[in-house]
């Protein structure tokens, strides 16, 4: 479930409420677009009620680490995934509750901003035991007999850091957020003093829209990580803190008003010889196809959705577009109109590869072994649209014929 968070416009400073996905940020008040920086591990606060004898100087934050994304792993006959949003504490102490429950998506969270008072307590456990905490909670591995794990990858996810408000009163710990009180506070071993003040490097940062080449507008969704310029018909994605370049095509439909999905095509920097060309992937994979010559001519390239959907359809989509690649007209570029948003990274794409090469084996004996060494390094890079056409319940992809139901889209926007 997505984050609901309530935060200041960047530009008029007004209050305005975003989803936890959103980087295109647009203020109901003043109107201006901004875009929210990548940032790495977000930091956010729960609400918190105070009674009057207590000052809000008086709190300490507590860090609690939240993992949300899908888990996949290969291991067996078959890749396995899980969706996971969990919460795990962020210092050693056996006395605080391990885990913040329902609490970030039942409340309204807040960004720490410098300007807050109360101290904010160091994380201490590892951020990589986040990780292996959710791995763990899924039962993912609990009936696992079936041999090596051969791959394992989190794709879609994010670490935030959520931050639990206490305070002390007449020796007692209580919990700001609805003022119970939890036992006495030297029984729980925490050195609030140790706490840090709120940092402004902490805060969310953002950007203009601008585009960088014409100095037109950017247009993109709420969740968009790729904008588009319409005007001189570039796209661009953030890096280092600035809009950058990205190489981009459109397959273009003959049918009204199709719809234009995004996909990630990667070709391997240092590609093992079963993945130089599609011929040689066919055979690699033992797919059911006859293997043409010429297909011993196309350089192969991995087909990853560019956007989040459920782990069972971006296994499905990736598969099939990846195997029957060759039906696939080459794009130009142009006018972008009724798009999909952009909303995987390429750098989740890429740690998917794996996993995609895995589902399409059917010689999977061969296969399986050969994934700890394989190289995922990306080469070559692009953002493809292809069209879809169809009703309310399933669009079908023109030229390759493979569908995707609308709900699964609907749904993977809150993933």
């Amino acid at each position: 479930m997505d984050l609901t968070i309530e935060q200041s416009c960047p530009g008029c400073g007004a209050d305005i409420e975003l989803h936890e996905d959103d980087r295109m940020v647009r203020c109901p008040f003043c109107e201006v677009d901004n875009y929210m920086l990548e940032q790495g591990a977000r930091r956010f606060v729960l609400p918190w009620s105070l009674p009057l004898a207590i000052d809000e100087s008086d709190l300490f934050f507590v860090p609690y680490l939240r993992f949300k994304g899908a888990i996949y792993y290969t291991t067996g006959e078959k890749v396995k995934y899980r969706l996971v949003d969990a919460t795990r504490l962020g210092i050693g102490n056996d006395r605080l509750p391990a885990s913040l429950r329902l609490r970030p998506q039942a409340m309204k969270v807040k960004p720490v901003v410098a300007d807050m008072t109360g101290r904010f307590l160091p994380q201490t456990v590892k951020t990589e035991i986040v990780f292996s905490h959710a791995t763990r909670i899924t039962t993912l591995f609990a009936k696992e007999k079936e041999g090596n794990i051969y791959n394992r990858a989190f794709i879609g996810e994010s670490i935030s850091r959520i931050y639990q408000p206490y305070y002390i009163h007449q020796e007692q710990l209580f919990d700001a957020v609805d003022n119970n009180p939890l036992g006495e506070f030297s029984s729980y071993r925490i050195d609030q003093r140790s706490g840090l003040a709120a940092k402004t490097s902490w805060e969310p940062r953002f950007i203009s829209t601008v585009c960088p080449q014409c100095a037109d507008l950017l247009q993109g969704e709420r969740d968009s990580l790729a904008l588009s310029c319409n005007n001189c018909e570039t796209m661009w994605v953030e890096q280092g803190d600035r809009f950058v370049p990205l190489q981009w095509s459109l397959v273009k439909s003959e049918r009204r008003g199709a719809r234009y999905l995004p996909f990630w095509k990667i070709s391997l920097s240092s590609p093992d010889k079963n993945l130089e060309t599609l011929g040689a992937f066919l055979r690699l994979t033992n797919q059911p196809v006859l293997v043409r010559r010429e297909y011993d001519d196309i350089p192969f390239s991995f087909w990853i959705p560019a956007f989040k959907v459920n782990p069972r359809t971006l296994l499905q989509l990736a598969e099939k577009l990846t195997v029957i690649q060759s039906r696939i007209p080459e794009g130009t570029t142009g006018r972008l109109d009724n798009n999909y948003p952009v909303t995987l990274p390429l750098k989740e794409a890429v740690q998917s590869i794996k996993s995609v090469l895995a589902g399409a084996a059917l010689y999977k004996k061969r296969v399986y072994p050969m994934l700890p060494k394989i190289d995922t390094s990306p080469g070559v890079t692009s953002l493809v649209y292809l069209p879809f056409s169809g009703n309310s319940h399933d669009l079908t992809q023109e030229h390759t014929l493979i569908t995707v139901n609308a709900a699964a889209l609907k749904f993977g926007r809150k993933l």
